[in-house]
């Protein structure tokens, strides 16, 4: 089955995502919203005429939720659209009675009983940490993934309801967040956009044909130009990925899916990791004091033995070493998926022809690791294989 790759990958390139317009000697971004929303509701979702959808956006986002809602009332759905204020969620998050802010609001229960989709962009802008009490940063819900109350409320009742779940992660990409990370921010949200608009149904088929090998047993061997010389052992772990369709077992499970999509991974046995990692992309976001670059690891018995980085090392030692439980252990390993992203743009994760691999809390894929923290990086180049196959060269899957 994996010689299908080569011919999905082929196809994959002949995508057409958002354009550019020249004004002026200059270039503005156009990004089409209308042909964002229908492949939202359309593709990913599949919403059927007497769908009832809630939209929930930030402020920021209201040129998104303006179509969003429109398409949907073309499609013959009942639709709902409510804004979400920063101001007044920094607040609420930093003063207001934490039984108020860590549990579900009655309205709002109450319209996700009546949903059947429930699609909301990803934000704040940013999130000033320094102002929110250690004791009170639990009470921040912005992927509906983390661990608090209000979360767990949420998701009893999505349950119930079956509702699909929906954010646009692509909206994180704004000045804001692109001055920290030292990005440029209209070419990181062309890129983020554009990832939306990748083949899902493609992504999709290229998930199932590796998760049928990457759920199985044996030694994998990952190579690269750029130093990376290690090995592990796959462990008949369940591979956790999206291709970008909302799927009916996350339904069943109360767990929202994200776009861009794209990415593939599975948790392995954790103490079979030995060689030489080499991250030949940056780390965007580890950690307050910039990006990390050149990352190189020594692995021994799925433990790292020491490292060093051309940029930022000993922030990266300081960040290890505050770590609690298994920070420095293997945890998992993946491919990337989609060819509409590109490296350096925080998704490298889901880049077609990248690789990554994890270190740290594993608990999210099966696995066995517990940590108050984890990492993972993304490497171009690699050639991965095992005793009996070959599944990528040179940074392209193959048979």
């Amino acid at each position: 089955m994996l010689a299908k790759l080569e011919l999905y990958a082929k196809l994959f390139h002949q995508e057409k995502g958002f354009s550019e317009n020249q004004l002026g000697g200059g270039t503005r971004l156009l990004l089409d919203y209308e042909a964002l929303a229908r492949q939202l509701l359309d593709v990913c979702i599949g919403v059927k005429q007497g769908n009832r959808v809630w939209i929930n956006a930030w402020e920021q986002d209201n040129d998104i939720a303006s179509k969003l809602a429109w398409e949907c009332v073309k499609r013959g759905c009942e639709g709902l659209t409510t804004t979400q204020f920063e101001d007044v969620w920094l607040r609420s998050i930093v003063s207001a009675p934490a039984d108020l802010v860590d549990n579900v609001p009655t309205h709002h229960a109450a319209a996700l009983r009546e949903s059947d989709v429930y699609i909301f962009t990803l934000g704040p802008r940013t999130i000033p940490w320094d102002k929110i009490s250690p004791e009170r940063r639990h009470l921040v819900t912005r992927w509906f993934l983390e661990k608090n109350r209000y979360v767990q409320e949420w998701k009893a009742i999505a349950v119930g309801r079956k509702v699909k779940m929906l954010g646009i992660e692509a909206t994180l990409a704004n000045p804001e967040r692109a001055k920290t990370l030292g990005l440029d921010y209209d070419e990181w949200r062309r890129v983020m956009f554009e990832g939306c608009m990748a083949d899902n149904e493609n992504m999709s088929v290229y998930a199932k044909i590796l998760a049928e090998w990457m759920g199985g047993n044996g030694n994998v061997n990952i190579t690269t130009p750029h130093g990376t010389n290690f090995s592990f052992d796959l462990d008949s772990r369940p591979v956790d990925w999206f291709g970008g369709i909302v799927r009916d077992d996350w339904v069943d499970a109360g767990r929202p899916a994200f776009l861009p999509a794209g990415g593939i991974e599975v948790s392995l046995l954790e103490g079979s990791g030995n060689g030489t990692i080499v991250f030949d992309q940056p780390i965007l976001s580890l950690f307050s004091e910039g990006r990390l670059e050149g990352l190189k690891l020594n692995v021994a018995k799925g433990r790292i033995t020491d490292f060093s980085a051309s940029k930022n090392q000993e922030a990266f030692g300081r960040w290890m070493k505050s770590g609690a439980g298994d920070t420095d252990r293997l945890a998992f390993f993946g491919f990337g998926l989609n060819p509409k992203l590109r490296h350096g743009f925080t998704q490298d994760d889901k880049v077609l022809g990248g690789v990554t691999i994890g270190f740290g809390d594993n608990s999210d894929k099966a696995g066995k690791n517990r940590a108050d923290r984890g990492f993972w990086a993304s490497m171009t180049e690699a050639t991965v294989a095992t005793d009996e196959k070959l599944v990528m060269r040179n940074g392209r899957l193959t048979a």
